[in-house]
């Protein structure tokens, strides 16, 4: 046999070369890689065919003792896709029973969403099939917002005069936990209001970190009112408690599965004081506030900021607590109860009634006896901490047809600014109560608030 007549033969059987003239470039096409292997990644890749994808959402930390609801985030990379054919992608596994309209993104800046003609719902299953533009691309549940994209916003405030960044601790994994005050500082701080904001307990609720750039980009957006705010509030916020979880990709938790949010242990004779196995991500806010209660004028509002898991339809909501004295409440607790629904209607006002939930006819107490951060301020300082928790929402968010973005996130957080405002130096707005959540059509299965018992705040 002729073996330099055969090797040309064999050249042509392989599947990387084809047969060509010696003039002509040899064509390799490589294969589509997904990768979640970066911050905030999470999502394991499973391959169908070249085009086709089965994304499986994992427990956070591989964990399978941890509710099958905190299966949600899932942020993945695709390399070398084929732009010449549709991708279809497949998110399996998931926990979140409604519809959604994934992001996408070519540089992880510029974030899009898909058309929702890209995107169908089967069972807890969302599949997308779209031809992508690049071969490189980033898909991910929601618009991400990782720790650098927190560092980035802080290196581009943290050199103006009414803006201190500082890190108040380390998280576990030694990550820097931010806190960013603004303020007039040439003013003095002994008849300024005090508002502490804390956001990121749970790492992918992503929209409070806009929320927070929006609230801060107004008060330094130099116009008289940011101005005056300045001279009168003093803004202590912690942008990202949940630091290590926001860089595993976690969904709820920190790398060690705890759900912060219900971690304020307090000690029962002393309540002031936390138990000495409270994580570090809570026990460096919660020295904070104890520095601001004795040091200086006290907090006047503690605002938890997070997103909930809801209906596409629903708009941001409030979780009040309590309820008027008619219907048995005490005194005190009453008196809470009407402080946050003038704070609900305030942010209301800015931010226009119709795209905020109306709350309930109460709110009842039961939390006074859990461990939630509105449970420490109450048993602390009952009624003069307006303690309260904002959720924003996923999806069209009062937008409808359209679905939320980055900027409407922001232009919520300019509003909660100015509701601040108007919280203290305005007679109340008429209460944004009805008792009637469901006050505009939903256009899928109902379900408010969300029914997960770590997530209502009775």
């Amino acid at each position: 046999m002729n073996l330099q007549r055969l090797f040309p033969a064999l050249l042509c059987l392989s599947i990387l070369f084809s047969c060509k003239k010696d003039d002509e470039p040899v064509v390799v096409t490589p294969e589509t890689e997904i990768t979640s292997e970066f911050e905030s990644g999470n999502g394991i890749a499973q391959k169908i065919s070249d085009t086709e994808w089965e994304i499986t959402i994992p427990d956070d930390n591989g964990n399978p003792n941890l509710p099958d609801s905190w299966r949600s985030w899932w942020y993945i990379a695709l390399s070398n896709a084929d732009i010449t054919k549709e991708t279809k992608l497949t998110i399996k596994n998931s926990g979140w029973m409604y519809y959604y309209v994934p992001v996408y993104s070519y540089d992880q800046k510029n974030w899009f969403r898909f058309d929702a003609s890209e995107v169908i719902q089967d069972g807890n299953e969302i599949i997308v099939t779209s031809k992508f533009e690049k071969p490189a691309v980033w898909v991910a549940m929601f618009y991400p917002y990782t720790l650098t994209d927190l560092e980035n916003y802080l290196s581009v405030i943290e050199n103006n005069p009414n803006v201190k960044v500082e890190v108040a601790g380390k998280s576990q994994n030694n990550n820097p936990l931010y806190l960013i005050k603004v303020s007039d500082f040439s003013q003095p701080v002994a008849n300024k209001k005090r508002i502490l904001i804390h956001a990121r307990t749970h790492p992918a609720e992503t929209p409070s970190s806009f929320v927070i750039e929006g609230l801060i980009n107004f008060l330094i957006s130099g116009n008289l009112h940011s101005a005056e705010m300045l001279r009168d509030y003093e803004f202590h916020i912690f942008p990202m408690q949940n630091v290590d979880g926001v860089i595993a990709g976690n969904y709820r938790s920190t790398p060690k599965s705890e759900n912060l949010e219900v971690m304020w242990y307090y000690d029962i004779n002393n309540p002031l004081n936390l138990s000495i196995d409270t994580p570090p991500e809570i026990a460096v806010i919660h020295a904070h506030a104890l520095q601001l209660m004795n040091e200086g004028p006290p907090v006047s509002i503690a605002l938890n900021l997070h997103a909930s898991n809801s209906e596409p339809d629903i708009r941001p909501f409030f979780y009040p607590h309590f309820g008027p004295q008619d219907l048995g409440y005490s005194p005190q607790e009453a008196a809470l109860w009407d402080s946050q629904l003038r704070f609900i209607s305030s942010v209301a006002f800015q931010y226009g009634y119709p795209m905020i939930e109306p709350v309930p006819l109460q709110g009842g107490s039961s939390f006074a006896g859990k461990q939630y951060p509105e449970s420490w301020w109450w048993v602390n300082y009952k009624d003069q901490v307006m303690a309260i928790t904002m959720e924003m929402t996923y999806g069209r968010a009062g937008y409808a047809p359209n679905w939320i973005i980055p900027e409407y996130l922001r232009i919520l957080g300019s509003a909660t600014a100015q509701g601040i405002r108007d919280y203290f130096t305005l007679p109340a707005q008429s209460p944004y109560l009805t008792g009637n959540y469901k006050s505009i059509p939903l256009k899928y299965p109902e379900l408010y608030p969300p029914n997960a018992a770590d997530e209502n705040k009775e």
